[in-house]
């Protein structure tokens, strides 16, 4: 054999490794296609602050998210997202914007610190022991954590001057707006020594779908999707692109500052049973919501009909994104009975063609029956054999 034609076959041996290395990543690029659309389609929820010019410290910002998909409810299919921002040095804060992609009815946000004020709820919230100490509205949650003890005032919606929020509507997007600078002189002159201040609320809207995650049908949707589905959960705050034009302009002209967010975590709750997937560098960490501990911080029981509820958990240093695949099993009751219905169909169809056959081909029919079943056999083979 010349040279040539060694070189020849090596290049097609190369050609077909190379085809076969294309098919193989060919649903991985699908795959990292799908999460750039997701990405760019969905929104980003947002934080912002107004600086109180009299002070010079710089506010830092942490920030703690709970999501609860309807999936671990037990008596209404209503998700819900909670939302804590705990600000130090708060005294340099006028006021603090929390920004939803969506329309926020006032009936659907509900504030979170009176829940926060019995113990228990408190120390599941913040995952270690602490104590509460109140004053006349306001109360304080005290606890050590690395040798280093931690005082946070518990900022509640209603004050003894009125509420200390409002809402900003406008072209289908939301502002919730604090203003702490209005509160700091009843908390400032109760609470000299503390500088941190805790807020925290729950949304409870049907816009949280499509809008922070949505659910999509299998490739092979006409079978699979009767028996499961996928889930795709994507959670940003501050991500510039995915704000808008006009919300960054609004930010400028009204001289917003983007705060210095020192930490963020983000629990997702779901049901044992489902196989959640994160496309985050993040490592997630995961435990299960003991039951019966956590009813009376919900405010219903959660639902264990699909298994354990457990909570995946992300931190994340100055920004939060993180996009989650979740897989579940479902029951399609009106998909299983059309396939119940063509089954019947199928079999009433071959039983009849089969009478047929047997009628006009007398003898033969053993020998063709035979013959059928061969090329079928066949053809299913050859089909499964095409990529």
């Amino acid at each position: 054999m010349t040279d040539k034609k060694c070189w020849n076959i090596i290049y097609k041996l190369e050609i077909g490794i190379c085809c076969k290395a294309i098919l193989i990543e060919k649903h991985y690029q699908v795959l990292v296609i799908l999460v750039m659309r997701i990405r760019k389609q969905m929104k980003s929820f947002g934080l912002w602050y107004e600086k109180n010019n009299r002070s010079k410290e710089e506010p830092i910002f942490s920030l703690h998210i709970n999501f609860w998909s309807e999936s671990v409810k037990k008596d209404n299919n209503v998700p819900d997202l909670d939302v804590g921002i705990k600000i130090r040095n708060f005294r340099s804060v006028k006021k603090v914007m929390f920004h939803c992609p969506f329309v926020v009815e006032k009936e659907q946000i509900h504030d979170l610190v009176p829940k926060l004020r019995k113990l228990e709820n408190a120390d599941i919230i913040f995952n270690i022991d602490g104590t509460l100490e109140t004053k006349k509205s306001y109360s304080v949650y005290s606890f050590t954590k690395h040798e280093k003890e931690e005082k946070l005032v518990l900022f509640p919606f209603a004050h003894s001057f009125g509420n200390a929020y409002n809402l900003n509507v406008r072209e289908g997007e939301t502002e919730i707006i604090f203003d702490i600078l209005r509160s700091q002189g009843f908390i400032g002159q109760k609470f000299k020594d503390i500088e941190e201040v805790y807020i925290r609320f729950r949304i409870s809207s049907n816009e949280l779908k499509n809008n922070i995650y949505f659910d999509c049908e299998p490739s092979n949707k006409s079978f699979e999707s009767a028996f499961s589905g996928t889930r795709i959960f994507d959670f940003k705050i501050n991500q510039k692109r995915n704000l808008g034009t006009k919300t960054l302009a609004d930010i400028i002209e009204k001289h917003y500052l983007f705060p210095k967010i020192e930490d963020s975590h983000l629990l997702v709750m779901e049901p044992s049973s489902y196989d959640v997937e994160a496309f985050s560098n993040n490592q997630m960490t995961c435990r299960e919501l003991e039951e019966g501990l956590w009813d009376d911080y919900f405010g219903e029981t959660l639902n264990y009909a699909k298994g354990r509820v457990l909570a995946y958990h992300w931190k994340f240093k100055d920004e939060c994104s993180c996009l989650i695949k979740i897989k579940y099993s479902k029951t399609n009751i009106i998909t299983l009975t059309s396939y119940i219905v063509v089954a019947l169909a199928l079999g009433v169809l071959g039983s009849t063609i089969v009478a047929v056959l047997q009628m006009k081909c007398g003898d033969y029919f053993s020998y063709i029956s035979g013959g059928i079943v061969l090329v079928l056999f066949l053809t299913g083979l050859l089909l499964g054999r095409i990529k």
